[in-house]
């Protein structure tokens, strides 16, 4: 039993050294050495902090993006020789014509980007064929020179800028033969 007292003993001793220790620290404050630091110091410090915040930001950033990226699903090219048949499809018509199918397309087979099949398959459309006819026409009219309004004025197949070029010999007989009942005044 003595053992064991001796035992509790040593504890108790042991215990209230650690708290003499514990209480000496508390009671000494530490040195507060403050350290004078440099210009050049404290400008490295304050960079460190400001490219650490923009890392920071760009990594958030980043993280943003890549989980906007994952609603996205890259699709396939297509086989070339589907993009052949849709330029065969297409070479006839013009960059306009060629807006109007495609937007045929999208409204013919609902969705905002048709395939290369459906474009084929819109450009064969008889509607499509029509208008694109009624265009070029509405087109070639609109581009049209109009007939002039009162006909031009020519001595023997030449223009008044040519007559004015002829000398006297010259224009005497473009007369005498218009008179004669040539090429007409």
């Amino acid at each position: 039993m003595e053992e064991t007292t001796a035992s509790h003993e040593e504890a108790q001793e042991a215990r209230e050294e650690k708290e003499t220790l514990q209480t000496d620290e508390v009671e000494t404050p530490s040195q507060p050495e403050k350290v004078e630091q440099s210009k050049d110091l404290q400008s490295a410090i304050a960079q460190k902090e400001h490219f650490r915040s923009k890392l920071e930001k760009a990594e958030a950033d980043k993280v943003a993006l890549e989980t906007r990226l994952k609603g996205f699903s890259s699709q396939p090219t297509g086989s070339p020789m589907e993009a052949v048949r849709l330029g065969k499809a297409l070479a006839e018509h013009s960059e306009e014509e060629a807006d109007m199918v495609i937007t045929y397309a999208k409204g013919k087979f609902d969705t905002l980007t048709p395939t290369p099949e459906q474009i084929i398959q819109a450009s064969k459309d008889d509607w499509v064929a029509t208008a694109i006819s009624a265009n070029r026409e509405k087109v070639a009219g609109e581009n049209k020179t109009p007939e002039p309004s009162s006909p031009a004025s020519t001595i023997g197949g030449l223009n008044s800028e040519d007559v004015e070029k002829l000398d006297t010999k010259a224009f005497a007989k473009l007369v005498r033969k218009g008179m004669e009942g040539g090429t007409g005044i």
